[in-house]
């Protein structure tokens, strides 16, 4: 199957050079690629294919050597800004692509030269090393955000495609994914070759031979075709605006254009959550359609094979430039380009060899698209259909399919030449009927064993199935080519003269109408498939050596040839074990504190038991949408049993906040609030959103406590603890009867401050302080307690005669000078002491002092600013702690 199609091992060959490079990968894995390296190697070299070993071993060679050129100079162009980041700069570059957005203008620049000098050059001063690395440098593609109140016609133009223009401003700083499930947009801009991102105050277009850039083009004016490409694209745009509601023109200009700023985040979710998101994105879905369409229209026309071919790549290279490219429309592109290609040549298609090309030619133009998440679900997604097709059974299907396809056209034929043949329509039914029923169990077959392979594609990109996708593609993506033929009648319609003819009035009427009414069947669908039970099934983030297994054994039981019986009892083994591919609960003690920016959050896991305390930031607007939900959904926390918030102020209660509010599908039990709240107007808003939420409200005050046994199960709450809810209480007694026997380490949680309900108008200061305590690990969290609330603290272990001591100390209010006096460190006596703080905060924590007297009581400092999320695990006896995304 492989053997005899050399492409495919070219490709493969390459795509393991570049993998074994990529620093990224950890080395075991790396190991891993470079023994399957070998591996194939030696197996063209036992079948004696001579000259196919050397050709893969001079690609090997080739394509290792360009992906560590250029991954060397993309790293050389990220330590440039990084040197540069803070300082204003000039900018120069070739507009290659232009976005409108909702504020400001994203322009994609080539050929780019940065300049922090912003004064007359010193020609003495060039040869310093400072200069040199501050000016003169050379970048291949950034991104440029312009501000719309910078351009118009009061002002400077907006530069078009093709333009050489300079901009003064400066680099804006990419943050990394530093939680787990984040999203890493360094990560996303490597894999489109963009190695920063530059926020524009000033613009002017480049003229003059003075210029750089004046050989590349003439004066700096845009070439008339790209032009007249960006011109249009602005023209229907606008004309999409005004033709139908807000809604449906975001989803049509994404269908039509590329064009994804219209669509809200919400709708995104939506799409996301219902699995069809792909729909939104130009990908080779989008293209196949429009270039097998458009080819045989003109084939239906008459034009002869050549020039429809060439009519339709040159129509479909120039929607690729007017969309924008992107990998999988580019691979898609290239793809049709060798079908073309191979119908001229009398040569038969052939999917692995065609997709092995266009990976080859994507590799070499831009050997970083190996980091693009659409480029690896483009190219994975045809190599399963590619699988698919060639599965055992392939000649009795292609029989089966071929009787079909030979029953409709004939019967097509006859009935749009002779329409009297209609009346033998049920005939024609009775014919195929039986052939439709014989194909379907084959095209079921396929369709299971198809999303059974996206499976880790699902859980490694959004940490969830879309149980009902299958059913809603099948039933949407049909009605695509209606929403590009009704939406290119409304749109030429609307520049006919309406007025004069009532007819067109009427068809504009109508096909608009129909557009709208597509759009809202679009929806229902995807909302009622979203409140069917089951709708989303949490995969979490799997591991990379589970993805692995997963697939090898997915390989060898659906796609080797073997008894049927047998087949039938390993394919169910296989689908029973299943969980055991996904990630599982901890067994032992699991705390992390997540890098929220300025705010705490903090998820203890153990077993089943989820346990938050805080989860908020002011720094991060979308930090429930981007960090917090995402890493809920990537450890397969679908429940939360308690929340735990030691104040009110929001960078403490937005995440949780949120989860009440519009987040359905993660549950929690029971919210924790400071005993001052139950009378503090400033927590009604929690309290209400938790009661419409099922969870029951819980109000600590010292001597309060959580005991849990070694299965995570709530063993016992203390009697003097507030519930508005007495279920709880009534609860926490049967747990207690139930598991009085457990044996092993129990997780406590005491509160040791407030001391009581009574008001305190500073929320700072009636901030919980509660002390975890697992086996002889010990942990204290103590919110934003100022020094007065620290030293109560002490004053209550000291009546409860519990020892204050603990091996980690969360710093109050991120290290501010108003907490962690010296005394409470003293007594504390903490080896690490963990900072929760966003960077270049405007409040200066952690305030120098604080550090000053950590690193006189000797506390080593984790700081999520520096670290990203920190990762304590504890068996009780012994604890690590790590920062996973460092």
């Amino acid at each position: 199957m492989f053997l005899s199609r050399p492409l495919f091992f070219l490709a493969l060959f390459a795509l393991l050079g570049e993998l074994i490079l990529t620093p990224e990968i950890p080395f075991s894995y790396r190991f891993l690629f470079l023994f399957s390296l070998l591996f194939l190697s030696l197996f063209l070299f036992r079948k004696k294919k001579n000259r196919l070993f050397f050709c893969s071993l001079l690609c090997l060679t080739l394509f290792m050597l360009n992906f560590y050129s250029v991954n060397h100079r993309y790293r050389r162009e990220r330590e440039s800004i990084d040197y540069i980041l803070p300082l204003q700069a000039v900018l120069r570059g070739k507009v290659m692509y232009v976005e409108e957005q909702e504020k400001k203008w994203k322009l994609l620049l080539s050929a780019c030269i940065v300049d922090t000098a912003l004064e007359k050059k010193n020609s003495s001063l060039k040869n310093e090393e400072k200069y040199q690395k501050r000016n003169d440098l050379h970048f291949q593609k950034l991104i440029l955000y312009l501000p719309k109140e910078s351009t118009g016609e009061s002002s400077m133009p907006l530069p078009l495609p093709g333009q050489i223009c300079s901009v003064k401003g400066h680099f804006l700083e990419l943050s990394p994914a530093t939680n787990e499930g984040e999203f890493s947009l360094p990560s996303y801009y490597k894999g489109e070759g963009i190695s920063g991102v530059f926020q524009a105050k000033t613009i002017e277009l480049v003229r003059g031979e003075s210029s750089p850039f004046a050989k590349e083009l003439v004066r700096g004016e845009s070439s008339p075709f790209a032009k007249e490409l960006f011109t249009l694209k602005q023209s229907l745009g606008n004309r999409i605006d005004a033709l139908f509601p807000e809604e449906t023109a975001g989803f049509l200009k994404s269908l039509f254009l590329g064009e994804r700023s219209g669509i809200t985040l919400s709708e995104k979710s939506l799409y996301q959550s219902a699995g069809i998101s792909h729909i939104l994105a130009i990908s080779g879905l989008h293209l196949s359609l429009l270039g097998g369409f458009f080819y045989r229209l003109l084939r239906k026309i008459k034009l002869s094979s050549l020039l429809s071919s060439l009519i339709t790549s040159f129509f479909l290279f120039s929607y690729f430039l007017f969309i924008g490219s992107s990998h999988s429309a580019f691979r898609a592109l290239f793809m049709l380009f060798l079908r073309f290609a191979a119908i001229q040549l009398g040569k038969g298609k052939d999917l692995l060899s065609q997709l092995s090309f266009a990976l080859l030619f994507l590799l070499w133009l831009n050997p970083l698209s190996l980091y693009s998440i659409g480029m690896q679900c483009s190219f994975f997604t045809l190599f399963v259909f590619f699988l698919l097709e060639e599965r055992p059974g392939k000649a009795v299907r292609k029989k089966k399919e071929k009787a079909l396809s030979k029953i409709c056209k004939k019967h097509t034929l006859g009935f749009s030449k002779h329409p009297s043949l209609l009346l033998k329509f049920p005939a024609y039914l009775s014919k195929l009927i039986p052939c439709l029923l014989s194909t379907l169990p084959h095209r079921l077959q396929g369709s299971f064993l198809f999303y059974l392979a996206m499976l880790p594609l699902f859980s490694l990109t959004q940490f969830s199935f879309p149980l009902y996708a299958p059913l809603l593609n099948l039933l949407l993506l049909p009605l695509l080519p209606f929403f590009f033929l009704l939406g290119a009648v409304s749109i030429f319609l609307s520049y006919l003269p309406e007025q004069d003819f009532l007819l067109l009035r009427l068809l504009s009427f109508s096909s608009r109408f129909l557009l709208n009414l597509l759009f809202q069947i679009f929806h229902l669908f995807m909302e009622k498939s979203l409140a069917l039970p089951f709708s989303q099934i949490l995969l979490g983030k799997m591991q990379a050596l589970s993805v692995m297994l997963y697939f090898l054994f997915l390989y060898l039981l659906f796609f080797f040839p073997k008894a049927k019986s047998l087949s039938l009892l390993l394919s169910l083994g296989f689908l029973l074990s299943l969980p055991l591919y996904l990630p599982k609960p901890p067994k032992e003690l699991e705390i992390a504190a997540l890098d929220v920016g300025q705010g705490d959050g903090f998820v203890l896991r153990k077993g089943n038991l989820v346990f938050t305390i805080d989860n908020g930031s002011t720094s991060k607007n979308l930090f429930p949408e981007q960090i917090f939900f995402p890493y809920c959904k990537a450890k397969r926390i679908q429940h939360i049993d308690y929340a735990l918030l030691t104040h009110c102020d929001r960078d403490h209660i937005s995440g949780i906040q949120a989860l009440l509010e519009k987040n359905p599908s993660i549950g929690l039990s029971h919210l924790i609030l400071p005993a001052s709240a139950l009378e503090d107007h400033r927590y009604d808003l929690l309290k209400r959103l938790a009661y419409n939420h099922g969870a029951d409200v819980y109000y600590w005050q010292k001597g309060d406590e959580l005991v849990f046994s070694e299965q995570g199960i709530c063993l016992s709450a203390k009697d003097n603890a507030m519930a508005e809810n007495s279920t709880m209480a009534e609860n926490h007694a049967t747990t207690k009867k139930e598991w009085s026997g457990t044996k092993g380490h129990q997780l406590y949680i005491r509160c040791f401050y407030p001391n009581d309900s009574s008001h305190i108008e500073e929320a700072n200061a009636h901030s919980i302080g509660c002390l975890l305590t697992y086996g002889h690990f010990r942990m204290l969290f103590t919110g934003d307690m100022p020094k007065e609330a620290e030293e109560a603290l002490l004053e209550n272990c000291r009546e409860a005669e519990v020892s204050p001591v603990v091996d980690v100390l969360k710093l109050a209010h991120h290290g501010s000078k108003t907490s962690s006096c010296p005394s409470f460190l003293s007594e504390t006596q903490a080896k690490f002491a963990l900072f929760s703080y966003g960077k270049k905060n405007r409040y200066g924590h952690p305030h120098k002092n604080t550090l000053e007297n950590c690193q006189k009581y000797r506390l080593f400092p984790l700081e999520t600013a520096k670290l990203g999320e920190i990762l304590i695990k504890t068996n009780g006896e012994q604890f690590e702690i790590t920062a996973p995304q460092a």
